[in-house]
């Protein structure tokens, strides 16, 4: 099911081509919303930090795939009750995600031309490096980020799975971790990132409506 919404959603992306101007104009837009230019300071920042900006862009590229998929396959294992809730809300997330980037385009921070970011993805050697960073289907998908919107799906699914503690403070410390990523390898605005959790919110609420009126549907009268 997640291949299959990767592979809708990158062919119904790979469109972005035909409105790059669209993109770039609402980029912009972000930006002015910007405060106190926290993208372009957090990537300037990165820029200079040698060291971290390798780590840095693997974490964008590679985590926000793996651990979402770690999550989604051990919750269909070993906590089926949790799965549904769980599936239908990646469902919606991405459908949402989907919406948003038909109807309002954005380029990312760094793919603005004449903003001042530095492309470290495109310097990283990633997986979406060099022209790949910006021929890559949803280049132009910046909004909501549908990495900050996974990354909250995953500590909200293990939070209904488990009470482990650590297991917990590993999925928050991925959102945490995935936030700051974001927006220093300037793939995201903050507004981005609101919008990321705003999208999760709505779609774990929604796939908890609907689980509960199966259950009520479902339900046996005593007696």
């Amino acid at each position: 099911m997640l291949a299959f919404l990767l592979v809708i959603y990158d062919q119904i992306a790979s469109q972005a081509s035909s409105r790059i101007s669209a993109a770039v104009a609402h980029g912009r837009d972000m930006l002015a919303l910007s405060p106190g230019d926290l993208e372009l300071t957090a990537d300037h920042w990165l820029a200079r930090t040698g060291w971290l900006r390798n780590p840095a862009s693997y974490y964008y590229d590679l985590a926000h795939i793996n651990i979402t998929v770690l999550v989604f396959v051990a919750c269909f294992l070993w906590r089926g009750a949790v799965y549904r809730r769980a599936r239908t809300a990646l469902v919606v997330i991405n459908l949402i995600g989907l919406a948003v980037f038909l109807a309002y385009p954005v380029a990312p921070p760094r793919l603005v031309p004449g903003a001042g970011f530095i492309d470290i993805v495109a310097q990283s050697g990633t997986y979406q490096s060099g022209d790949g960073a910006i021929q890559h289907s949803n280049a132009y998908g910046s909004m909501p980020s549908l990495h900050a919107a996974w990354a909250i799906w995953v500590a909200l699914t293990v939070m209904t799975m488990t009470g482990s503690w650590w297991l917990r403070g590993l999925a928050w410390l991925h959102v945490l971790l995935t936030f700051v990523v974001v927006i220093i390898t300037g793939n995201h605005y903050l507004v981005d990132i609101v919008a990321g959790a705003a999208t999760t919110a709505a779609a774990w609420a929604v796939a908890g409506s609907q689980r509960l009126h199966r259950n009520s549907a479902g339900a046996v009268e005593p007696g």
